[in-house]
């Protein structure tokens, strides 16, 4: 073993302890490793910002980039210095621009991506159980896709009524008030069978 590697072996046993140390209770030791870990990987993180980040792909190319090139460069640009400015408190609600235009637009990708990836493909695929063509494809499983069809019908509908939390509008009793209509509490228990078969195939496959 070369002294180099020895030296690290060395350093990373002595940082194991002290942060092991934890376990007889807070201390100087403890404290100091913990210090040593967030201002490091701060640094580190710092550092791959600059050269991996920043300077190839914002200082560069504003410097030797084309104008329309450089004219969107300059957003990102001025939200990075809002955010820098932000970190002075009387200037902090500035930092509020980009953040709120970074959740945004992350919103909209979420959304975009749960409606255009999930929903709308699912809602396809109970819709087209239900077209005759499909039912009639192979005349010998006919009845299959009919049932096929429904049971994902009753499992959406169902399903859909477990996460309805909605009460009675005219309730008799006062302790009825945020009770479920008897239809919407049925369909809701054959929504837990179909949430529990469904969760168990999940964690079976993990």
């Amino acid at each position: 073993m070369n002294p180099g590697t020895l030296v690290w072996t060395v350093v990373g046993f002595l940082l194991t302890v002290m942060v092991l140390s934890y376990l007889i209770g807070d201390n100087f030791l403890f404290r100091l490793a913990v210090y040593l870990f967030v201002g490091l990987t701060a640094g580190y993180l710092t550092v791959l910002l600059i050269n991996q980040v920043l300077w190839p792909h914002l200082v560069q190319p504003l410097a030797t980039g084309n104008w329309p090139g450089v004219l969107w460069l300059v957003i990102p640009a001025v939200f990075a210095l809002l955010l820098l400015l932000g970190q002075i408190p009387k200037l902090s609600s500035l930092a509020r621009i980009p953040l709120a235009f970074l959740v945004g637009l992350t919103a909209a990708f979420a959304i975009g991506g749960a409606v255009f990836g999930t929903l709308v493909p699912q809602a396809q695929a109970v819709i087209e159980g239900f077209d005759p063509a499909h039912w009639y494809t192979v005349p010998e499983q006919t009845w299959l896709r009919i049932a096929d069809a429904f049971v994902m019908l009753l499992g959406t509908v169902s399903v859909l009524s477990y996460f309805h939390f909605g009460g009675k509008l005219k309730p008799k009793k006062i302790e009825d008030e945020h009770k479920r209509p008897v239809v919407l509490e049925g369909l809701s228990k054959i929504g837990q069978v179909f949430l529990g078969i469904v969760l168990g195939a999940v964690f079976a496959g993990v």
